[in-house]
């Protein structure tokens, strides 16, 4: 039941997955942009139809690549909303996978009450259980 559980849960998110990424994956382009700094902020500027649209990005983490290009995805109606096309931060967020465990926690925890130390009762009448003789196809 465990095992069941577990491939229902990584089936469900996985097919989740696409469908809820904001920009949409399906109705959004990738483009390359430029990693700077601008008021002491790190940002990855791209620019759409003439305009200059920028993303702020954790300064930890690209102030080496300053510079350097990334892939930035975002829909053609709404540039401002760009992400970073990558699996954490895009793909896969901090609270999106903290709700995702927590199901799974409680999934596993009815799984195992509902499997772990059955009833007499009921276990007598599986183990008594025998399958009636039928024809072949009846």
């Amino acid at each position: 039941m465990i095992k069941s559980v577990l491939i229902l849960f990584i089936f469900c998110f996985l097919s989740y997955l696409p469908f809820s990424r904001t920009p949409d994956y399906f109705d959004s382009v990738t483009t390359p942009a430029l990693i700077e700094t601008k008021n002491g902020k790190v940002q990855a500027v791209f620019q759409e139809a003439g305009k200059q649209y920028q993303v702020v990005l954790d300064p930890s983490s690209y102030q080496s690549k300053i510079g350097t290009r990334i892939e930035i995805r975002y829909e053609l109606s709404a540039p401002q909303q760009a992400k970073i096309n990558q699996a954490i931060g895009y793909w896969l967020e901090p609270k999106e996978l903290l709700g995702a465990v927590c199901i799974l926690i409680v999934l596993l925890i009815a799984a195992y009450a509902t499997t772990h130390r059955p009833d007499a009762a009921s276990l007598k009448e599986q183990i008594e259980f025998k399958k009636e003789d039928t024809g072949k196809y009846v």
